[in-house]
């Protein structure tokens, strides 16, 4: 189970820099990745943070953008997440935790586009990450059942 589970981090984000032949599509593709990254370390816990590491330089790699900007971004929202969760007792319904990730994931687009501004001087499409983050907030739900299914086919074995 964690090393398909691990893969399938690798393979998503391989999949949110992949150079997609539709024009703009990759611009608003959803944030699967981020979406497992979330699923795996705030929800269950499976993914390290010298993994979440690797995935970050992978996908700054792949991407071409400065190394560890992906990796700094996702370390970062991790352990504030990580410490919120710890200081609140709150029931995990879905709704909550659909909540939180629609949180993570904006904060990640916002830091990522602070990083990246910082560091390129370049300027972005906002109507863009604005679409890409409504698309992911929405898809996490199917991706999220996806990711608990995955969790009971294996366990179940």
């Amino acid at each position: 189970y964690i090393i398909a589970v691990h893969l399938i981090a690798i393979f998503l984000v391989t999949l949110n820099i992949s150079a997609i032949k539709i024009v703009g599509f990759n611009k608003i593709l959803p944030l699967f990745d981020l979406m497992a990254i979330f699923y795996f370390t705030i929800f269950r816990n499976v993914f390290s943070l010298a993994f979440i590491l690797l995935l970050g330089i992978w996908g700054d790699a792949l991407e071409g953008n400065v190394l560890g900007v992906n990796a700094l971004c996702y370390i970062l929202l991790i352990k504030l997440f990580l410490m919120l969760n710890n200081r609140m007792i709150i029931a995990e319904s879905f709704k909550h935790i659909w909540q939180q990730f629609a949180i993570f994931s904006l904060l990640f687009l916002l830091l990522k586009l602070l990083v990246m501004a910082v560091t390129t001087h370049q300027s972005y499409d906002l109507l863009a990450l604005l679409i890409k983050w409504i698309l992911s907030v929405i898809f996490y739900v199917v991706m999220h059942r996806f990711f608990d299914r995955l969790g009971r086919n294996v366990y179940k074995d």
